[in-house]
């Protein structure tokens, strides 16, 4: 009959049509299953707490510029004359009212920063599944508390990633080369990743140790970095400001080894420090080693090295799971890895502009959104990736949209510094 699909082109329909699979990872009950969903408790990390947000300029386009002026300071030695009166003399009637002024020149640096993008979706579900999978509610509590994390971890690598890209770079060999060059384009990185190219270093030729970062406490105190601020990020003590330090442990430990006499306790070390200091307390910052407050990172930027450049290698890894869906753990890679990053951070190396959606003008309305990486639950296939039907919305997925734009402000005031992981013979005591 006219207007009916014929045998061949019913397959082709069919064909067309392909669905995604929905969410596997949830268990069935077809064998003994324990009553309780274990879960692993996730890492935190400062970055969220320290990066400055403010709120992107809505209707002024998709570039922004920003200015910034130094101290005006002389730069030649500067000739001072005697003062003389006047004499009566032909040309000569101005005395001491003659003042020869000299110029100060001034001026300012620009830059711009532009809004970036990125986004999530979680797996497909689908609602009839779950009548019948085993303690859904176990696995759903789980699965929405790691979508919250991941979105986190989501600014939390971000803010990392720039804070690396404006900041002084430095390195740990001879001379603790420092380059405050940054590197353009959304994705460009001081390191080789996804997206990035990676930025020309020197080679790391040895471990992080105090004296360098004695090196790095007079850079930044020389750049201004010495105003405390209300979080207690920097602070003071009996040796002058003092910055944290996002460190990982074994690094952290090996400075805190080899200099013993420069230990302080964290009471002595939090006087004048105000109740912003409670906040780094609560992130186990309790070591203070002369200019620095040790924060720890377990899970810092860790690298290889090949043709002048680093190659960062990712912390964790994806597999199968044993039961179903895809299971993480540390990657074998990054615990070996030769070369690792510590952060001296400080609230001033950039700021991140959050953009507020417009969600009505007049008379059109969206659903609200937001682009802080809050999840939102969409059902109807036909509003996802998929070209399966779905009339009754039985199906649905976890979008998460995150804009921001980061705007570069005093970049010389924090420090990425990039050493050479070293690994001694651990010492034993033998049983007789």
């Amino acid at each position: 009959m006219d207007g009916l699909p014929n045998a061949d082109n019913v397959g082709l329909i069919f064909h067309n049509m392909a669905c995604t699979n929905v969410f596997n990872a949830f268990a069935v009950a077809t064998e003994s299953l324990a009553q309780d969903v274990y879960k692993r408790a996730s890492y935190r990390s400062m970055w969220l707490n320290m990066i400055e947000r403010g709120e992107y300029p809505q209707g002024t386009g998709l570039t922004q510029t920003s200015f910034s002026t130094t101290s005006i300071e002389p730069t030649a030695a500067e000739e001072w004359s005697a003062i003389t009166l006047a004499t009566g003399n032909p040309g000569d009637n101005g005395g001491a009212c003659d003042v020869t002024y000299n110029d100060v020149p001034v001026g300012y640096n620009a830059v711009t920063w532009s809004p970036e993008r990125f986004a999530l979706k979680g797996p497909l579900l689908c609602k009839d599944d779950l009548t019948f999978d085993h303690r859904v509610e176990a696995f759903l509590r789980v699965y929405l508390e790691k979508l919250s994390i991941r979105a986190q971890r989501s600014w939390e690598t971000r803010y990392q990633n720039m804070f690396a890209k404006y900041a002084i770079k430095a390195v740990a060999d001879s001379s603790f080369t420092q380059v405050e060059t940054i590197v353009s384009g959304v994705n460009e990185l001081p390191w080789i990743q996804t997206g990035s190219a990676g930025q020309a270093l020197n080679q790391s030729t040895s471990e992080l140790t105090q004296e360098m970062l004695d090196v790095a406490a007079a850079t930044l105190i020389r750049n201004g970095a010495t105003n405390p601020d209300s979080s207690g990020f920097i602070s003071y003590s009996s040796d002058g400001p003092v910055f944290p330090l996002y460190i990982g442990l074994e690094a952290s430990q090996r400075i805190a080894q080899n200099n013993p006499a420069f230990r302080e306790d964290i009471r002595q070390a939090e006087m004048g420090a105000g109740e912003g200091a409670q906040l780094l307390k609560r992130i186990g910052a309790n070591r203070v080693i002369k200019n620095f407050r040790h924060v720890p990172n377990l899970f810092p930027p860790r690298f290889t090295y090949a043709g002048g450049k680093y190659t960062l290698v990712q912390p964790f890894t994806s597999t199968s799971g044993t039961g179903k869906g895809t299971v993480f753990s540390v990657n074998p890679s990054w615990t070996t890895a030769a070369y690792e990053a510590a952060f001296i951070v400080t609230p001033y190396v950039f700021k991140s502009h959050i953009v507020r959606p417009v969600n009505r003008v007049g008379d059109l309305a969206w659903m609200p959104t937001n682009y802080m990486g809050e999840w939102q639950w969409v059902t109807g296939a036909y509003k996802l990736s998929t070209d399966c039907p779905d009339p009754l919305d039985k199906k649905g997925q976890h979008y998460a949209e995150f804009i921001h734009a980061p705007e570069p402000v005093f970049t010389n005031q924090g420090m990425t510094i990039i050493f050479r992981r070293c690994s001694g013979a651990l010492t034993q005591i033998i049983c007789s």
